[in-house]
């Protein structure tokens, strides 16, 4: 009985991994600014379901504060290795050279397992000059039409001729698939070349 138990446990851990590697995520994000301020969103979605998301910008005070420890035990960190090992840096660079057909295929599989569906910017600029304002304008919209016809990108530059003005909404969607990432990784992590090279950076 436990043991058929334990057995339906494992089988549904595994059927949940697989669809987790072959179902994509979805990865969604939204920024907007209006004059010096700038407020967004990042979210992770799997299934609907969100499963990250955060503000931008998030907890500004904690960052920073976060980031002043960091610094401060970099910089100490820094004082006890400040003699560079020219040998561990040629290693790790020989080891690259070794690697780099594997690791090329792995970038070239995440570059491939994401999908884009939305990319939407609408923007409103004005310079000081309104001559400037129509010029710039009309050189970007000779991209923007192109793309628009294009691509999944959908851009609206709006000039406005009466003040100088930076101000838009930006909102992109991406789709990811993790499974022919965590094959390929895996795959790159049984070459020998590459096992020396990440046990050469951790060293």
């Amino acid at each position: 009985m436990i043991c058929t138990i334990i057995g339906i446990i494992i089988i549904i851990l595994v059927l949940i991994l697989l669809s987790f590697l072959l179902i994509p995520l979805k990865l969604s994000l939204h920024i907007k600014k209006r004059g010096s301020k700038i407020k967004g969103k990042f979210s992770l979605i799997w299934l609907g379901i969100r499963i990250f998301s955060r503000e931008i910008p998030g907890e500004e005070e904690a960052d920073k504060e976060k980031r002043k420890k960091e610094k401060e035990k970099k910089e100490k960190d820094k004082d006890k290795k400040d003699k560079f090992d020219m040998d561990h840096i040629l290693r790790i660079l020989n080891l690259f050279l070794e690697s780099l057909p594997y690791i090329r295929r792995l970038i070239m599989t995440i570059y491939r397992s994401f999908t884009l569906e939305k990319l939407s910017l609408n923007v409103t600029m004005g310079l000081e000059s309104p001559a400037d304002t129509a010029l710039f304008t009309g050189y970007i919209w000779s991209f923007t039409y192109p793309l628009n016809a294009l691509t999944r990108i959908d851009a609206v530059i709006t000039p406005d001729f009466n003040r100088t003005i930076l101000d838009g909404d930006l909102e992109g969607e991406l789709k990811l698939k993790l499974g022919g990432i965590v094959v390929e990784a895996l795959r790159a992590l049984t070459k020998k070349p590459v096992r020396k090279l990440i046990n050469e950076i951790r060293s």
